[in-house]
């Protein structure tokens, strides 16, 4: 765990890569166990706030002495907007949406947070120019997002939602999205292991919140449940490590990368795993999606890496 919440300031493209491929084949999967579980009627808001609520302990039995240390009043507040964002509203928005559409197609809308990530650069962040490049890569993104939702192919053969599946997809999306510049912003001037326990430590308090409000019941699970909420813990653990320190050093452009890996993976396992339908227009929708991916970085291409 300390390796990967190093203070260490640079890190190798190869390397970096490497990280961003098993990020994307870690959240591809995430989805599939989770999806597994919702078949299985396990409670949603038991399932969300288990897994965010120990994932939260397990990090903070490592990082509490230098979050102890160097938490300041300012430093909390941007952890704990980057929490409810990165954290808090996927994790909600995403398990819910898995009721009512696929693991796959679930994993193709995640594909478009860096599509979403320029969208919100150009509201919020004005200074930063917003090129043609990048604007027509945002358009061909929207238009594959329209195609899939005409099509109202869900992913699910029986009781599926496009509709209601997908828009609360994206909900989690757009957190993501904003996360994304947050995380780049924030992470460079706060402790690395400080952010991340404030992070984690939100999404577990709002969700504690949550599951009282909506009167959420504690499940009795299984063996094979246990192993898979378990499996799902060190997902987190290892993909958001990786990824904290990963966009630290890189751009936010270079580590959306992951996004060509997650709907790859997440398609494939939902297929021979969940068997889970697949239609062609998950494919359409992926192509346009990959080519707003690749202008995107094309254009971010031309600037140096940032590094922290």
């Amino acid at each position: 765990m300390e390796s990967l919440i190093s203070s260490e300031n640079t890190i190798s493209a190869l390397a970096a890569l490497r990280n961003i491929i098993l990020i994307g084949s870690l959240y591809g999967f995430h989805g599939l166990i989770t999806r597994s579980l919702v078949i299985e009627n396990i409670n949603e808001p038991f399932l969300v706030t288990t897994r965010i609520l120990l994932v939260t302990i397990i990090f903070g039995i490592y990082t509490f002495n230098d979050f102890y240390q160097y938490i300041t009043i300012d430093n909390f507040k941007k952890g704990a907007l980057s929490g409810f964002l990165a954290i808090y509203l996927p994790g909600w928005s995403f398990i819910y949406a898995l009721n009512y559409i696929s693991s796959g197609l679930n994993s193709v809308f995640i594909s478009t947070i860096p599509m979403f990530t320029l969208v919100w650069v150009f509201l919020f962040y004005k200074e930063e120019k917003i090129t043609k490049l990048k604007i027509i890569s945002v358009l061909f993104g929207f238009i594959g997002l329209l195609i899939l939702f005409q099509s109202g192919v869900s992913g699910i053969q029986n009781g599926g939602n496009l509709i209601f599946g997908g828009l609360l997809s994206l909900i989690g999306v757009q957190g993501l999205a904003l996360s994304n510049i947050t995380n780049r912003k924030y992470s460079q001037f706060i402790p690395s292991k400080v952010f991340m326990l404030t992070q984690w430590m939100t999404g577990a308090v709002l969700s504690i919140f949550t599951f009282l409000l909506v009167d959420g019941e504690i499940s009795r699970v299984g063996n094979s449940t246990i192993f898979r909420i378990f499996a799902l813990i060190c997902i987190d653990l290892l993909s958001y490590s990786l990824f904290l320190y990963t966009i630290k050093r890189f751009s936010a452009t270079f580590t959306t990368l992951v996004d060509y890996v997650v709907p790859i993976i997440g398609i494939s396992a939902g297929y021979f795993i969940l068997s889970e339908f697949v239609n062609s227009i998950f494919f359409v929708t992926l192509f346009l999606i990959f080519i707003s991916l690749y202008l995107a970085v094309k254009d971010e291409s031309k600037k140096p890496y940032l590094e922290s």
